[in-house]
């Protein structure tokens, strides 16, 4: 009697620890999406701070002009501001508001994205004993988001000093890259049917490679920008094109490479995929944001780098990279036809 007692209330405790790993997976899948969302707000944010040239909105960090609460007006500073917040030994450029909101919104934005990966790291330590991989998926999340924003003190502190916001770029992309394959897992999307299965695995990491190595080539050409307006701010847009040097054509040439094979790789994976609405609405989306980042690369070159233009084409190169990862990781999980039969 007294073992059939305790092997009750075991059970009764095995129950009550299921129901509330349950109920923590269940938070964790709602609260993944939000993560997912505030990143791409914070690339885009971001990449309205580098097209506004508002990098050095704020020439000081964590605080803007030495205040929680940035100046709406010049009034609001000192009359020797440019020399008292002067950066790597250069002055900063005369004060604009609407460019010091544009980086501490940026600031809020990033803070923001810390406290959610905080939050999803929370949600994961209470599922890591059954889902030891999202629990170490999420705190690789987090150190990505903490590196990040130091990297981003950095880049105020050097004056937007070539390489440091590539490798800013990079880091973005590999925190992405973490959520989404976490996404994957707690969606527990179906097993793909796809003819020739080894050959478009092989396909999508050779695409995903290169177009990582475009955006980072991309980023350079965005660095090079930087810098040539920042020794001549007189220079019209227009001339822009011609004072880059050869990263700018590579990474043109480039692109044609690139829009091939997606081409090729996508309109086979549609007409051989079996069964799978996502993994074929995921190559429609691709498609999508493809041609629209070509017309935007395209208006960029012929028409003086419209700003808006900067910001989508940084936005849609984000989304194909993000799309691109997620169809590679359902062909990884995928079958070959033949198998599956």
């Amino acid at each position: 009697m007294l073992n059939d007692s305790l092997h009750g209330r075991d059970s009764s405790n095995l129950k009550r620890l299921d129901i509330m790993i349950n109920i923590s997976y269940e938070k964790y899948k709602k609260f993944l999406p939000v993560v997912i969302a505030t990143v791409f707000t914070l690339i885009f944010v971001g990449s309205v701070v580098r097209t506004t040239g508002s990098g050095m909105g704020c020439p000081d960090w964590p605080k803007c002009f030495g205040k929680l609460i940035p100046p709406t007006s010049i009034d609001q500073l000192p009359t020797d501001y440019k020399t008292l917040y002067k950066v790597a030994g250069r002055e900063i450029a005369d004060f604009s508001a609407f460019k010091t909101w544009v980086e501490y919104t940026n600031r809020l934005f990033g803070v923001w994205t810390g406290i959610a990966s905080l939050i999803l790291v929370f949600l994961g330590l209470k599922i890591r004993k059954t889902h030891s991989l999202i629990n170490k998926l999420s705190i690789t999340s987090l150190l990505l988001v903490i590196f990040n924003g130091w990297l981003g003190s950095k880049v105020v502190s050097t004056h937007l000093m070539p390489g440091i916001i590539t490798i800013h770029m990079i880091l973005a992309m590999l925190l992405l890259f973490c959520l989404l394959k976490v996404k994957h897992i707690v969606a527990n999307f179906e097993i793909a049917k796809v003819d020739n299965i080894q050959k478009y695995k092989r396909i999508s990491i050779l695409l995903l490679v290169m177009l990582f190595i475009q955006i980072v080539l991309g980023t350079q050409v965005r660095e090079q920008i930087d810098h040539i307006t920042n020794h001549n701010h007189d220079l019209p847009r227009a001339n822009w094109v011609e004072n880059l040097d050869i990263i700018f054509y590579i990474h043109r040439s480039f692109s044609i490479a690139l829009v091939l094979g997606l081409f090729y790789f996508l309109r086979n994976i549609v007409k051989e995929v079996k069964g799978h609405a996502f993994l074929k609405a995921l190559s429609s989306k691709l498609v999508l944001v493809m041609f629209g980042e070509i017309a935007a690369g395209a208006i960029l070159v012929y028409f003086k780098f419209p700003a808006p233009m900067q910001s989508l084409h940084l936005i849609f190169s984000i989304l194909m990279i993000a799309y691109l990862f997620e169809i590679t990781l359902i062909l990884f999980k995928s079958k070959s036809r033949e198998v599956a039969l």
